[in-house]
């Protein structure tokens, strides 16, 4: 059973279990009012009735100290002086707090004035809006760095009125730990292939790189800023050849001597490069995108013949630059000047390439000289 699921058992079960409570007392209620019919019963009723809405109080507030105990994230309360009113035994665990050393405290002495978990709780409160943060640093300098997942939001009271803050956290050290033990394989395999594809052709590899660096541009100007993102992007491009692994010597040499037609060989090499990576963990979105780094925004591209926005993004970024690349570097193409090839990239706008990318890399990429 997973956490939230043993968390929505206990709140169901707590609930049942005041609801019928609730229910008894109502009915114990109803009852002793039907058989008071003296002045003196009446201060009884009273009593009872106190009794009643102090055991309600009580099983409410057990209910949400159930809950809060429960819950596997750190929560933090504070005023709006940023001094602690309340904290779970989660945020205890994981900040390394004890509760002495947590309540009524201030955030900024318990933090520090520096850290992001202070900062951002400043942000909340003073704007009233909600913040957040990935990545958070934390080092009360009795256990070693943790990284935390943060969320903070101002508490308001029934008028609208910031009273406070919230603070909800997780420790996400070891899953971050694991991403870049994953990436540190990701790279080496990725160094291991590019020398592999050095090894077949010098051409190759500085095409695929030259490549890399100009999709990297392309990736800020279009506004793909996922870290994920641009990471997939960036390999995808440095890998987007390496289907021409497959393809023999003399057919690769034949098309450097200048011959206008396309190998069916050569021509499958997206697939061969998808097939290269199938079976790499992490590499699924890059062997899509490899995959589909010659086809056309018209539709008359290959292997899959798809068209526009059913291209990824991704490979139409790589398709763009790789062909800007090949006019300028490739020994089998007729070197032209910048105005010529500018003037056949603006030609091909619509049909081979995505319009609105085409005008991106001309007017914000490669205008001041690259290539």
């Amino acid at each position: 059973m997973s956490e939230v699921e043993r968390l929505k058992k206990i709140v169901q079960d707590q609930t049942r279990m005041l609801q019928e409570k609730n229910r008894l007392l109502s009915e114990l209620e109803y009852r002793l009012k039907q058989n008071i019919v003296t002045g003196s019963r009446k201060e009884d009723l009273a009593k009872f009735q106190f009794q009643l809405s102090k055991d309600t109080i009580e099983g409410q507030a057990s209910l949400l100290k159930t809950i809060l105990g429960s819950i596997p994230f750190g929560l933090v309360v504070v005023d709006t002086k940023k001094q602690v009113v309340s904290c779970n035994q989660a945020a205890q665990d994981i900040l390394n707090i004890p509760d002495k050393d947590f309540l009524g405290k201030p955030c900024s002495q318990i933090y520090g004035e520096t850290c992001e978990m202070n900062c951002l709780l400043d942000e909340a409160l003073k704007t009233g809006e909600s913040r957040c943060s990935r990545y958070v640093q934390y080092n009360n300098g009795k256990k070693s760095e943790r990284i935390l997942s943060l969320n903070v939001a101002p508490i308001r009271n029934s008028s609208g009125t910031v009273i406070g803050g919230v603070e909800i956290f997780s420790d996400i050290t070891g899953d971050v730990d694991r991403e870049n033990q994953m990436h540190q394989k990701h790279d080496s395999l990725v160094r291991v292939m590019t020398r592999v594809m050095e090894k077949k052709d010098e051409y190759i590899l500085s095409h695929s790189e030259r490549v890399q660096n100009l999709a990297a541009k392309m990736a800020l100007e279009v506004g793909i800023s996922s870290p994920e993102d641009q990471r997939e992007l960036s390999t995808a491009s440095l890998l987007h050849d390496i289907g021409l692994l497959s393809v023999p010597d003399e057919v690769l040499n034949s098309k450097k001597n200048g011959s206008e037609k396309v190998s069916p060989v050569i021509r499958a090499h997206p697939v061969d490069g998808e097939w290269m990576l199938s079976n790499l963990d992490g590499f699924d979105e890059i062997k899509r995108i490899v995959r589909s780094h010659h086809e056309r925004f018209d539709g008359e591209g290959y292997p899959d013949g798809i068209s526009g926005e059913n291209i990824p993004v991704a490979s139409r970024i790589i398709s763009l630059v790789e062909a800007y690349d090949a006019m300028c570097h490739d020994e089998a193409t007729e070197r032209r000047g910048r105005d010529e090839i500018f003037e056949e990239l603006k030609e091909k706008s619509g049909s081979q390439f995505d319009p609105e990318l085409v005008d991106i890399f001309l007017n914000r990429v490669v205008s001041e000289g690259d290539g």
